[in-house]
C-alpha cells in the first residue's frame, strides 16, 4: 500500500525513474500474505482507501480480504505502476556509498541495483512472530502461523487449538468454530472488542456513490471523524471518552455472553486502548458453539498429541494455529541497511526505533522510510498517515533532484530534539500504562505508535523544514 502510493505521487510530480522492489508475487503487502478466513480490515473501506481514488464499488461497510487487495491491483493499472513494478524481488542489504552518494541494493540472487534514494515501504506488520513453546518440536499435527495460512490443511472435523485471540484471531477464530470438532482459543490476555456494525452495501448506494463521488466522501469524513473524536481522546491519559467505549465494549460482550466464569475471563485488566481496540461482529459468538472453549490458564509446553497448560491439562489438536501477530519493534530488520561509516541500522536502534517525522533517521543519508518508527495508529487509518508520508518524502526528493544534492540527511541534532518531544508526548497517552502490547519494544519504549491526532500529524507534514537537514552538494 504504501510503495504504490509512493509511486503514484512520484510520477505526478513527474518523477518517473524508478523501481518498486516487491518480495511477493503479487501486490499488496499485508493483503497479499494475510489469506486466512475472515481476512478483512478493521477500518471502514471508504476510509481505508487513498483519499485520490475513491471505490464506488465496495461491497460492504468493512470488504473482505479480495476486495481489498483488488482495489490495490486496480490503482497499479490504473495509475501505469505495472512498467515500475520488479514482482518476487527481495532485498537483502542496502548500503549506502559517501563517495558516489547512491545506495547499493544486493538481491538474493547476487543482482545490485544502485539508486540514488531509497523508500522503505516494508511497514511494522509484516515479520511473523511465533513464540518459542517447550515441546513445540515434538507436535505431531499440522502447524502454522495464521500471516502464512496453509490452505491445504482441512479443518473440517478437525481439534483445532489457536495461539492468540487479538486482531487476526478474532476475525479467523468464528469460521474455524463452524467447522473444527473442538477449538481450543489460548487467551494471553482479555481485548476490548466493540461492534463492527458491518452491512452490505446496497445496489442503490454503489449507483449513487459512482454517480456522486461527494456523497461517498460524508461517510469517509464521518468514519475519520470517528477516529479523532471518540477513539483519539479516549488514548490520552485523560481518557475523556474513555468510559464510552468501554460501555461499548461491556454491553457488545454482555449482549452474547451469558456464562459468568465466561464474561470474567473476556474482561481487560487494563485501561481501554492500552492494546488495540477490536471490532467484531461474530466473535463473541463462536464461543457459545459446543466444543469452543476459552483457554486462560498459561501454557506451559507442547507435547506431540497437544498444548498443555498450568492448570495441568493437556488438550489434544490435530492443527495448531499461531495468531500472535508480528515483530513489530524489529522494524526494517529484514534488510540489512547500512549507512555512513558503516553503521548498521539495526545496531542504531537497538534501544528502539527512531525516526524523524517518522520518515528519516541520521545516519543514513536519502533513505526514506513510509509507515516508520512512531506513525503507527490506535484510533484511524494508516493510509491517512501514509499519504502525509508519502507528500512529504516526495518534497524531499524533488529538493534533491533539483538542487543536485549528493546527499540529503536529517541533522542529529533535529532528530534529537524531535524524539525527546516524541516521548514526553507518549507520557501522555494509555499506552504508557502498565500492560504488555506491540506497541512497545522489549525494554518498555513505544516505538510504533504516533502520540497525537492525525489531524495535527496532517499539519505536521505539510512541508518539510530544510533547516532540519544536512545537505552536501
Amino acid at each position: 500500500m504504501s510503495g504504490l502510493c509512493m509511486g503514484i505521487k512520484l510520477l505526478e510530480r513527474g518523477i518517473d525513474d524508478f523501481v518498486i522492489l516487491e518480495k511477493s508475487p503479487d501486490v499488496g503487502g499485508t493483503w497479499h500474505d494475510n489469506t486466512y478466513p475472515g481476512a478483512c480490515c478493521d477500518v471502514p473501506s471508504v476510509l481505508y482507501s487513498y483519499s485520490f481514488e475513491p471505490n464506488p464499488n465496495w461491497s460492504r461497510k468493512y470488504s473482505p480480504h479480495d476486495e481489498i487487495k483488488a482495489y490495490f491491483k486496480h490503482c497499479v493499472d490504473k495509475y501505469g505502476l505495472r512498467k515500475h513494478l520488479r514482482l518476487n524481488t527481495a532485498v537483502t542489504e542496502a548500503s549506502f556509498d559517501a563517495d558516489s552518494g547512491r545506495w547499493r541494493l544486493s538481491l538474493p540472487d547476487g543482482e545490485t541495483i544502485e539508486a540514488r534514494t531509497v523508500v522503505s515501504g516494508l511497514g511494522q506488520l509484516n515479520l511473523p512472530n511465533t513464540p518459542e513453546f517447550p515441546g513445540a518440536e515434538t507436535f505431531d499435527g499440522e502447524t502454522f502461523h495464521s500471516a502464512r495460512w496453509d490452505h491445504s490443511v482441512s479443518l473440517a472435523g478437525k481439534r483445532v487449538a489457536v495461539i492468540g485471540n487479538a486482531a487476526s484471531a478474532l476475525q479467523f477464530i468464528p469460521f474455524l468454530a463452524r467447522d473444527a470438532q473442538s477449538l481450543y482459543v489460548y487467551q494471553r490476555s482479555a481485548n476490548y472488542v466493540v461492534k463492527r456494525n458491518d452491512r452490505p452495501y446496497t445496489p442503490a448506494e454503489k449507483r449513487r456513490f459512482a454517480r456522486f463521488p461527494w456523497l461517498q466522501k460524508l461517510p469517509r469524513l464521518l468514519a475519520y471523524l470517528r477516529g479523532e473524536m471518540v477513539l483519539y481522546p479516549a488514548l490520552r491519559k485523560l481518557g475523556l471518552t474513555r468510559p464510552l467505549l468501554e460501555r461499548e465494549s461491556r454491553q457488545h460482550l454482555e449482549e452474547h455472553i451469558s456464562d459468568p466464569e465466561l464474561r470474567r475471563k473476556f474482561t481487560p485488566d487494563y485501561p481501554v486502548g492500552c492494546k488495540r481496540v477490536l471490532v467484531s461482529d461474530d466473535y463473541f459468538q463462536a464461543f457459545n458453539r459446543p466444543g469452543v472453549e476459552l483457554v486462560t490458564s498459561p501454557i506451559t509446553g507442547m507435547t506431540a498429541a497437544g498444548v498443555e497448560t498450568e492448570d495441568g491439562v493437556d488438550r489434544p489438536a490435530d492443527v495448531l494455529i499461531y495468531g500472535t501477530g508480528f515483530k513489530t519493534s524489529d522494524m526494517l530488520s529484514a534488510v540489512n541497511f547500512i549507512g555512513v561509516d558503516g553503521q548498521i541500522l539495526a545496531q542504531a536502534w537497538r534501544e528502539g526505533a527512531e525516526a524523524y517525522r517518522g520518515v528519516c533517521t541520521e545516519g543514513f543519508p536519502n533513505l526514506f522510510m513510509l509507515y516508520g518508527p512512531n506513525t503507527n495508529l490506535g484510533s484511524n487509518s494508516i493510509i491517512f498517515m501514509v499519504e502525509r508520508q508519502v507528500n512529504y518524502v516526495v518534497r524531499c526528493i524533488d529538493k534533491l533532484l533539483k538542487h543536485d544534492l549528493k546527499t540529503l540527511t536529517v541533522n542529529p541534532d533535529a532528530m534529537r530534539r524531535y524524539n525527546q518531544r516524541m516521548q514526553r508526548e507518549l507520557d501522555e497517552t494509555v499506552w504508557v500504562a502498565q500492560c504488555d502490547s506491540w506497541y512497545k519494544n522489549a525494554a518498555g519504549k513505544v516505538v510504533n505508535n504516533w502520540p497525537r491526532s492525525t489531524l495535527y500529524y496532517w499539519w505536521h507534514m505539510r512541508a518539510p523544514d530544510f533547516t532540519d537537514f544536512d545537505m552536501q552538494v
